[in-house]
């Protein structure tokens, strides 16, 4: 078995490490103090294809791997982890409705995110569960082609910024922690 990066994995790990190692020091300092991202930083980062690495090209996406995607958050996180995860977080959530989206909702949602026309939250975090999906006690029950979501979410990344906000609740409560959490339109 061959553990070694490929060509276009290098290039990707090394392109991902210049752009931190260039454009991160002269505003990190000002985004800490600020506890804010530079938005200029995110569509270069945008631009060069680290944003939504592992969306697919048939939506806009560079179409990697989430390995890929590892070897970039690895070279960001490096240099600074504060802008390394503000940037990387932009997509937070892009991952569920890559697998579990309608084709409708895959256009509608991750196309905007990679184009730099969005950007996305998940509220997974509970005050009584903290991130455990498994123990989460907010509810969505369908109204009429709607849902009425009830809880309570807390760290929320991007809460403040967000086009889009995939909220991880229990849709069918009565049943088995895992049964009564699905994914739907």
């Amino acid at each position: 078995m061959d553990f070694e990066l490929t060509k276009e994995q290098k290039d990707i790990k090394m392109a991902a490490r210049e752009f931190a190692e260039g454009e991160f020091p002269p505003v990190a300092k000002q985004c800490d103090e600020e506890e804010k991202l530079d938005m200029d930083l995110l569509e270069k980062a945008r631009e060069l294809g680290f944003v939504g690495a592992y969306i697919p090209e048939e939506y806009g996406g560079p179409g990697l791997s989430f390995f890929e995607k590892a070897l970039i958050v690895e070279e960001f996180w490096r240099v600074d982890p504060g802008l390394a995860q503000a940037i990387v977080c932009v997509t937070f959530g892009a991952e569920i409705v890559i697998d579990f989206g309608t084709r409708e909702q895959k256009k509608a949602y991750l196309t905007p995110l990679v184009e730099g026309n969005a950007i996305m939250a998940t509220a997974i975090t509970e005050p009584d569960a903290g991130s455990d999906v498994t123990c989460a006690q907010t509810t969505a029950v369908r109204d009429g082609d709607e849902y009425v979501i009830n809880g309570t979410k807390m760290f929320i990344s991007n809460g403040t910024l967000a086009d889009y906000v995939l909220v991880f609740c229990k849709t069918h409560p009565d049943e088995p922690s895992r049964r009564g959490q699905q994914a739907h339109q």
